[in-house]
């Protein structure tokens, strides 16, 4: 239950917790969340007489024990809020494993409280005031999205999180494609931005950005040059030069498309991996 406090607010509400816990306790409860070394005293008091307190501190206010990663990229305020709109969800979608994440978590100025339930059946992803609930199949929880999403997120569910994948160059070309697409017929193309600079930095670095650094590059991204200039990189990093000589093909069937159809995305394609072949050359 410590994951839904922090060294900052025990010592804030000090004088009123002494009103619950000994000052051993409280101590003890300190040296726990500054994640020091607790020692077999210690660990007898935190189990036996610490936690159970906190568990029906909590349980009184209807919140169980969750699960939090990434809680220093976190607004503290935001922590309480989220496990509260939490709480209220799990109530609507029973026995549902349940994840919030995004830019709610992180920054001061947010658009949507984003929530992610996983469920084995198609469900329409909805929306009520700032909070949105999207729907993923169960077997999502092994993507690099999920991956991603979850390095700062609060979630009623524990999970192994995953953390080497195989991204096909294929899937790598059709994210790049409708990206540029998208940006030039001047859609929102934010989803296919997210989803371009993750699997970019993975093949090519292999990091796994989490939803605050994401956040942070797609606000610096806005030119398709700059994008193209990011899969090329990640291209020549992540794959070997047989692999991208399977680039040709490409090249040469958007060549003959632009015969009949006059398209600046098909050229913009082409430049990509014209490039991409003339450095692995």
């Amino acid at each position: 239950m410590e994951n839904l406090i922090t060294l900052d607010m025990v010592n804030k509400n000090e004088s009123s917790l002494e009103r619950i816990f000994t000052s051993l306790q409280l101590n003890i409860l300190k040296k726990r969340l500054q994640k020091k070394e607790l020692n077999s005293n210690e660990r007898t008091y935190y189990y036996k007489y610490i936690k159970p307190k906190l568990k029906a501190m909590f349980s009184f206010f209807n919140i169980s024990e969750i699960n939090i990663m990434g809680r220093e990229y976190m607004i503290d305020d935001r922590i309480a809020k989220a496990v509260e709109i939490l709480n209220k969800i799990k109530k609507k979608h029973k026995n549902k494993k349940i994840m919030i994440s995004g830019s709610f978590l992180f920054n001061k100025n947010y658009n949507d409280i984003d929530f992610f339930i996983f469920t084995k059946y198609d469900k329409d992803d909805y929306k009520k005031g700032k909070m949105h609930v999207n729907f993923l199949p169960e077997d999502a929880i092994d993507s690099l999205f999920f991956s991603s999403l979850s390095e700062v997120s609060i979630s009623n569910f524990y999970y192994i999180h995953k953390n080497e994948f195989n991204v096909e160059l294929n899937n790598v070309l059709q994210n790049y494609e409708l990206l540029i697409n998208s940006i030039l017929n001047k859609e929102n193309y934010q989803k296919e931005l997210r989803d371009f600079l993750l699997n970019t930095e993975y093949i090519s670095t292999g990091v796994i950005l989490n939803t605050k650094q994401l956040y942070s590059l797609r606000r610096k991204i806005n030119r398709t040059r700059i994008i193209s200039n990011t899969l090329i990189n990640a291209l020549i990093l992540g794959y070997n030069k047989n692999k991208l000589n399977s680039l040709k093909k490409y090249i040469a069937g958007y060549r003959e498309l632009l015969k009949q159809y006059k398209s600046s995305n098909l050229n913009e394609y082409i430049q990509t991996y014209e490039k991409v072949i003339e450095i692995v050359a």
